[in-house]
């Protein structure tokens, strides 16, 4: 019965030690596509809104703090993006 006990606490200690190294060894996942496509509708909107209401409009406002809350989402997951296309002109808060 004590072997047992053993056993299995000893399982528990190598599974708790084991589960961390075997998520650094795999690493985390990749955000990089799901960022760019986030910025790729976010920019879409911005471009459609601009035509259709004028640049400084305020539905273009939105949009450029839609696109700057999924530039945070892309922070946070440690996902870069193209900032030579996103983060210029009509883009970027006035």
């Amino acid at each position: 019965m004590r072997e047992g006990i053993q056993f299995i606490a000893g399982a528990a200690l190598a599974l708790a030690i084991t589960l961390p190294m075997g998520r650094a060894a795999f690493g985390d996942r990749d955000y990089r596509e799901d960022c760019n496509k986030r910025l790729e509708a976010d920019k879409a909107r911005i471009d459609r809104d601009a035509a259709k209401h004028g640049e400084h409009s305020r539905a273009v406002d939105n949009d450029v703090a839609k696109l700057d809350t999924d530039r945070q989402w892309c922070r946070d997951h440690h996902a870069d993006w193209d900032h030579t296309k996103f983060d210029v002109g009509i883009y970027i808060k006035h």
